[in-house]
């Protein structure tokens, strides 16, 4: 069975790249393009989330910290285009 991974991005050409990049490794696509979405996603235990940080409804780091809250051990690598060292 092929390891499942969350691409959580508000950006539908970032998706699709990354989708492709990692499908053609094998690899599980789901997708979400909203934070809520992304949490309710991430309840359905993908094995890896790419999680952009500026999304709608929800920003990547409540998205982080919910699921976080329900107790997963979900690895979650954050995406983000800030640039200031405070971000």
């Amino acid at each position: 069975m092929a390891d499942k991974l969350l691409i959580a991005d508000d950006e539908p050409d970032i998706v699709d790249t990354l989708a492709r990049c990692f499908a053609s490794r094998g690899y599980e696509i789901m997708r979400a393009s909203r934070g809520e979405e992304a949490v309710r996603q991430a309840g359905r235990a993908p094995d890896l989330i790419l999680l952009d940080v500026n999304m709608p409804d929800l920003d990547g780091l409540e998205v982080c910290r919910r699921i976080r809250m329900s107790n997963s051990q979900i690895g979650i690598i954050m995406l983000t285009a800030r640039a200031q060292e405070m971000d």
